[in-house]
């Protein structure tokens, strides 16, 4: 609660969840700041009492904060007093019903797969499980290298990248779950990796149904999508139909660079990555706007801004009309269908579309 002036008060600053309150008592204002103090109802009408507002007046400022979504309805235990987590107050402040909780609660029962666990790779599984995913599969045979230190440990180097990545994330996130039941199918899976997406592990992924977004880590640059709902809009083989339109020469240029050796990633661009597929997956997560949705975001080191090209579906895929054997096989999954080792051609790399970044805000309560 903020203190504006005689008789105007305001909750928060940003113009999409901030309230103002204007025609307040000197008291009514000494009674809100008590706000953040007051665990109960209780103690804030007493409060009120002690301050001269009658218990009438209170409520109805309290009401008039609540209808705005600036304020949890929810009782809080008077001792001690517990913080909520800050994805919690965050999305309280955005969502039109301030429920922050509920973001919260779904993205606990969700199940999130990362295959592919370089430096950006778990740096991008330790961010969904600190942004409260409830599980985080993490999946990578490769050892530990010198270029992977930074999420991970220099004593790590030799290790195997799942087992370090599981106990790097249960020992920060005790909460996370890095295992699922047999036939459990992840909401989303991320696939990382350097140069081109291995297309047999996509094309496993997009016959068993499972939502999948490819990261793939060129020479300066990382990108970010499409993020694939089988039977729905563009997939991976899509963009590597398109890119086959534009050069002929590409399945050899993609199949070279598959064999090749992963280059290290840099610092500051692992990171961005991460972060950038992490907002998207967690977006899909929450049923938000996903900006991936039959499109690449691609970022380089040197600016910020994503670099966006939109994908259509190509004429000469059959990932569209493949929609309702799809569907008639969603429920029959197992592990190896996640990461399964049999499957058509589909390669996939960063794009350099020079056309400009895109974002879209949330939409967010605010009153008066």
């Amino acid at each position: 609660m903020l203190w504006r002036g005689a008789g105007e008060s305001q909750v928060g600053v940003d113009p999409r969840c901030s309230v103002l309150l204007r025609g307040l008592t000197p008291a009514e204002q000494r009674v809100l700041e008590a706000l953040v103090r007051a665990p109960t109802e209780a103690d804030l009408l007493r409060l009120g009492r002690s301050a001269g507002v009658t218990p009438e007046r209170v409520r109805e400022l309290v009401a008039e904060l609540e209808a705005a979504h600036v304020l949890d309805p929810r009782p809080r235990p008077a001792w001690p007093l517990v913080e909520p987590r800050p994805e919690v107050a965050y999305w309280s402040r955005l969502r039109p019903d301030g429920d922050g909780a509920a973001v919260l609660d779904a993205r606990a029962r969700a199940s999130v797969g990362v295959l592919g666990l370089d430096r950006l790779g778990l740096t991008l599984a330790m961010a969904l499980a600190g942004a409260g995913i409830g599980a985080v599969l993490a999946e990578d045979d490769a050892l530990v290298k010198d270029a992977d230190v930074g999420p991970y440990h220099p004593r790590d180097v030799g290790g195997r990248r799942a087992e370090q990545a599981v106990s790097h994330l249960r020992s920060v996130h005790p909460h996370v779950r890095t295992s699922a039941p047999a036939g459990a199918r992840p909401d989303v899976v991320v696939v990382v990796a350097t140069a081109v997406a291995d297309p047999v592990r996509l094309a496993n992924l997009r016959r068993a149904a499972v939502n999948h977004l490819p990261v793939v880590v060129g020479e300066v640059e990382v990108a970010v999508g499409p993020l694939v709902v089988p039977g729905r809009g563009p997939c991976t083989r899509c963009v590597d139909l398109h890119r086959t339109d534009a050069d002929p020469a590409w399945p050899a240029v993609a199949t070279q660079l598959l064999a090749a050796a992963p280059a290290p990633t840099e610092a500051t661009l692992a990171t961005l990555g991460a972060a950038l597929a992490a907002h998207q997956v967690l977006a899909a997560v929450d049923g938000r706007e996903v900006a991936v949705a039959g499109a690449t975001l691609t970022v380089d080191a040197l600016s910020p801004q994503p670099v966006v090209r939109v994908w259509s579906a190509h004429p000469d895929c059959t990932c569209e009309t493949d929609a309702a054997p799809m569907r008639r096989r969603r429920g029959r999954r197992d592990a190896a269908a996640v990461s399964g080792t049999a499957g058509p051609d589909e390669h996939q790399r960063p794009d350099t579309s020079s056309a400009p970044g895109r974002r879209s805000s949330p939409k967010a309560a605010a009153g008066s």
